[in-house]
């Protein structure tokens, strides 16, 4: 008889309620999930490198990390591996500016080309406020995005001369706090003005104030080429017709670098996010008075039909659902990045992808969407090793666990642990949290779907093979093969 041999049902236990996992139990099973969810996405889209983490108040609780730093070294990616942050690095000169504010050195509203020899864009709007640092932080200066030249396509950034250059040879597009712009010429403005009155370079002023005092030790102020395939991931192009992707070549972001210059890793973004969580909590002054951050972390500009991005100073709000998360984007040549963070509940997430097919948000907001409530009730959750004491005739959910799939087909899913029994989400799905289904055990090995309202819906069999090992699943007539097994 062929090993796979499967027995619909002949195998089955006798009828009784499965073992409940534990919410520890349950958490794990959906790191799992996470991983492979994450796993079918990026191979799908022959990502190079990805990394991700998640924060938990000190905590980092959860890495994931996929492909390579570089395609030429194979170096495998780890949770020191830099990346470019893109305009994360916006966070840090946020941070930066304020901690000045914190000293007394750069008012909110002071206009900034008080600071460079009156450097400012040409106004015809008739503007009654100057350019400060608040309208620059929650991008409603009227600033352009970008200078004349497009050194995004050209790669060759400006210097801190040409910068000055460039803000006086541009038209203020709005006076300040009639529109949202989103503005990295702005940012690097800010970043010169930063410079100007620390007396140090902006790296430099970032360095010493805010990565050594939280441990960054692996963060750069611009990009670390040198680097590559050796502690740097080198960023890479869109796919061509042909499935193809160029490296990014080797560039220096300059009077940008404020904009978008930082590299850093999962393990110093996880530092920078417990930094929020500790300060917020603790109160008093760590890098910036606790008061100051929480300035930073309330709207500043909301449009007036609430329909554009809101902001804080320097960071953004996005709605989830319900939730409210802060953090910031990131998009550059070859990288993608995502940091976001939830307050209340002290849960952070950050990734980054070296390719920029692919949306680092959605797959943070849905690997958040998969894990945030049972990371929260694992941490709340006590230990009874008695509970399952008088279960041991009672099948295990672990034999169930696993990746299940269809041959030639993207209906790729992933079952795993809960409280409840089981859960199963789509691999290729974009939306897995929101299309999570919940299995109740009924009897044997057979489950059946928990629709929202909490009654039952259609059965799902699990087969064994001939060694009593869980080997597919069905559902709708429908059989998907558990591939650990089928391998």
């Amino acid at each position: 008889m062929n090993r796979r041999t499967v027995f619909l049902l002949a195998t089955c236990f006798t009828c009784c309620t499965a073992h409940a996992a534990t919410p520890e139990q349950a958490l794990e099973s959906r790191y799992r999930a996470a991983s492979a969810f994450l796993d079918g996405q990026l191979t799908r889209e022959s990502i190079p490198g990805a990394a991700l983490g998640i924060v938990h108040d000190q905590e980092l609780v959860w890495s994931y990390q996929f492909g390579v730093e570089s395609f030429d070294t194979g170096t495998p990616v780890s949770n020191d591996t830099l990346f470019s942050i893109c305009s994360i690095s916006k966070l840090f000169n946020g941070v930066a500016a304020m901690s000045l504010n914190d000293q007394g050195k750069l008012p909110l509203d002071t206009p900034l080309s008080t600071y460079i020899d009156g450097v400012e864009p040409q106004d015809n709007t008739g503007a009654e406020e100057g350019i400060t640092t608040r309208n620059i932080l929650s991008h409603v200066s009227g600033m352009p995005r970008e200078p004349f030249v497009d050194y995004w396509e050209t790669h060759s950034f400006p210097d801190t001369e040409q910068l000055r250059i460039d803000i006086a040879a541009q038209q203020q597009l709005y006076q300040p706090y009639d529109y949202y712009q989103y503005s990295n010429l702005g940012m690097a403005m800010l970043g010169d003005v930063i410079e100007t009155i620390s007396g140090q370079p902006w790296g430099e002023y970032v360095d010493e104030n805010i990565l050594t005092p939280l441990g960054m030790e692996r963060t750069a102020t611009d990009m670390p080429f040198d680097q590559v395939g050796n502690g740097f991931a080198r960023g890479y192009y869109v796919r061509s017709p042909k499935g193809e992707r160029k490296p990014v070549e080797a560039h220096s972001f300059k009077a940008f670098a404020p904009a978008a210059g930082v590299a850093s890793s999962v393990n110093d973004l996880a530092r920078f996010m417990s930094w929020h969580f500790r300060l917020l909590e603790n109160g008093g002054e760590e890098i910036l008075k606790a008061t100051t951050l929480k300035n930073m972390l309330r709207l500043h500009w909301m449009g007036a039909e609430f329909d554009e991005s809101a902001w804080g100073l320097g960071y953004v709000a996005y709605d989830f659902g319900d939730e409210v998360l802060w953090g910031h984007g990131g998009y550059c040549p070859g990288t993608r990045a995502e940091l976001v963070m939830r307050l209340p509940t002290k849960l952070g997430v950050a990734m980054m992808v070296t390719a920029n097919d692919i949306s680092p948000w959605a797959l943070a907001e849905n690997v958040y969407g998969l894990l945030a409530e049972s990371i929260i009730a694992a941490n709340e959750a006590t230990s009874d090793e008695d509970a399952d004491s008088e279960t041991e005739e009672k099948p295990d959910l672990a034999e169930y666990e696993g990746y299940y799939y269809i041959e030639n087909y993207d209906d790729d899913s992933y079952i795993g642990l809960s409280e409840d029994g089981l859960f199963s989400i789509r691999i290729y799905s974009d939306d897995p949290a929101g299309e999570l289904q919940t299995w109740v055990h009924e009897e044997g090995d057979v489950f059946r779907r928990q629709r929202d309202d909490g009654t039952l819906a259609e059965p799902i069999y699990f087969q064994r093979d001939e060694d009593g090992r869980v080997y597919s699943r069905t559902q709708h007539s429908y059989r998907l093969v558990r591939r650990e097994i089928a391998e």
